[in-house]
């Protein structure tokens, strides 16, 4: 098979892959930027940033609604149809993927959907649904970002315990939802599912919500969740996560046992970086 050669490679397509693939081509070098997803944007466009925020915007308008009595503005209850809305959130990442990819491709940069293997210090191997194709080149960038941290204990093979990557395809609205951790991932989310209907309990390990953000930050986000989660745990930790047999019911071992009907582990992402480690021969690095 022939070898191609680029001046740079770069491996994911996130905001920090795709900013300096673009950032090199300005410049002048021959880029090729891998990607294995479907759309550009990695994380933050396709599982977490923007549809998120396309869902509290939604939350936003419902919230508007019912306290638009208060102005003299009466509605009736909302409709929610979770299909509807979830095409739609799709659409608005489908859209700033496909300008992403305009970019680059005005910038002569070449965009590649596979999954990359590193051969050697300067040789890459490329797995596309057409088949294999070889580069060399000068240069690489690893920018293959993170996925949801979530803890073997956590991990019991059962839809109803999601990350937020699951959590953000809105595969229903839970009658009760537990979110693991206080942290921006999980007020955004609960504040999501709060709003569409969801009975949200908040568990988190540090003394306070949204923990290391300024206090300024954190008080009014903690007065707003105190008025729409039913209850936030703090200086707490899940020892223990079970699924009963007979429902779909997550029973949660701590100083107390609760009972729920889904569960977002929310505790912070991992680096998927520390992958590629062994793929680099280390007499080549």
């Amino acid at each position: 098979m022939k070898k191609q050669h680029t001046d740079i490679v770069v491996i994911g397509a996130g905001p920090g892959g795709y900013a300096a693939a673009f950032y090199a081509a300005d410049h002048g070098k021959k880029v090729l930027l891998v990607e294995q997803d479907e759309n550009l944007g990695g994380v933050c466009l396709n599982r977490g940033c923007i549809p998120s925020k396309a869902l509290l915007n939604v939350s936003k308008i419902l919230k508007e609604a019912k306290h638009a009595e208060k102005w003299g503005l009466q509605f009736e209850k909302p409709s929610i149809n979770l299909d509807t809305m979830r095409t739609w959130k799709n659409g608005v990442i489908d859209k700033l993927s496909g300008g992403i990819r305009q970019i680059g491709k005005a910038r002569n940069v070449t965009i590649l959907k596979g999954r990359a293997h590193f051969e050697g210090s300067q040789e890459l191997r490329v797995e596309t649904e057409a088949g294999q194709e070889r580069y060399t080149f000068d240069h690489a960038i690893l920018a293959s970002g993170s996925r949801p941290a979530l803890p073997a204990a956590f991990d019991l093979g059962n839809p109803r315990v999601m990350t937020s990557t699951e959590a953000l395809e809105l595969p229903d609205i839970p009658e009760t939802l537990l979110v693991v951790g206080g942290g921006y991932i999980g007020m955004e989310l609960g504040t999501v599912y709060a709003t569409l209907g969801s009975k949200v309990t908040v568990v988190e390990a540090a003394g306070s919500l949204l923990s290391g953000a300024d206090a300024d930050l954190v008080r009014p986000v903690t007065k707003y969740a105190q008025g729409a989660f039913e209850e936030i745990l703090l200086n707490t930790k899940v020892q223990k996560m079970a699924t009963k047999a007979n429902k779909s019911l997550s029973p949660l071992k701590m100083a107390r046992s609760l009972a729920l009907t889904s569960v977002l582990v929310s505790i912070g992402r991992s680096l998927i970086l520390k992958t590629w480690d062994w793929k680099i021969p280390s007499h080549r690095r």
